[in-house]
């Protein structure tokens, strides 16, 4: 879209700015016919989105029967109104929050779990990763330190009990693997609040983060 209208510019330095934003979509699906087994039709495993212990045989599909007609049904829910937006930058391995008990926690370095590997209903991962898995095992630890490196006793403890693949926030050779300046923002359309954030939403993280942001805005 940038390229059409913006025409004869180099990328990013045109005064048009376009974007297809994701919702709090870390563990949701745009499939919302659901998972089944692609071998016989029945519903994948609610916990490991597998079939027969496999993950490559779950996968989703919908709301049209493909992919086009699902980007369609998706593309015509359209906000429409007056625009507003704030932005900033936050370091966000350091940043304390109140807890529901009363304590204060903090943030720490970024890392990628197990699961990660398991992939999506969308898209199965390699060697049999599967979701929710929670405990590691000497073969994969063994590898992650003989080709990454191990992760700090400080940042196991704080992303237990999710199992560390690879300690990306730990990494800086050749470069950082993940950044830990992030940017933030507000857009505003009409009485519609869209937080945009640099990184992938699970749904409980995003209703947590619209609880928050709905408190502050009727508050203010």
């Amino acid at each position: 879209m940038e390229k059409r209208i913006n025409e004869n510019v180099t990328l990013g330095k045109g005064p048009f700015v376009s974007a297809f934003a994701n919702a709090n979509e870390g563990d949701a699906s745009p499939n919302i016919s659901g998972p089944r087994c692609i071998d016989s039709g029945l519903p994948c495993d609610e916990i490991t989105s597998t079939c027969g212990r496999k993950s490559e045989n779950c996968v989703a599909n919908g709301p049209g029967t493909d992919i086009f007609e699902s980007m369609e049904i998706i593309g015509k829910r359209q906000v429409k109104d007056d625009v507003q937006f704030i932005h900033q930058f936050i370091e966000i391995t350091s940043v304390t929050v109140e807890l529901p008990n009363g304590k204060i926690g903090k943030t720490c370095k970024s890392a990628m779990g197990y699961s990660f590997a398991a992939g999506t209903i969308d898209g199965s991962g390699q060697f049999n990763f599967q979701q929710s898995t929670t405990r590691s095992t000497f073969y994969w630890n063994f590898l992650r330190n003989l080709i990454f490196k191990r992760p700090s006793q400080e940042m196991i403890e704080c992303h237990k009990p999710k199992p560390i693949l690879i300690p990306t926030g730990e990494m800086s050779r050749p470069f950082h693997w993940q950044p830990s300046i992030v940017p933030t923002q507000m857009f505003r359309i009409g009485d519609v609040f869209i937080a945009a954030i640099s990184g992938e939403m699970t749904t409980m993280a995003g209703r947590r983060l619209r609880a928050a942001l709905k408190q502050i805005l009727q508050t203010n």
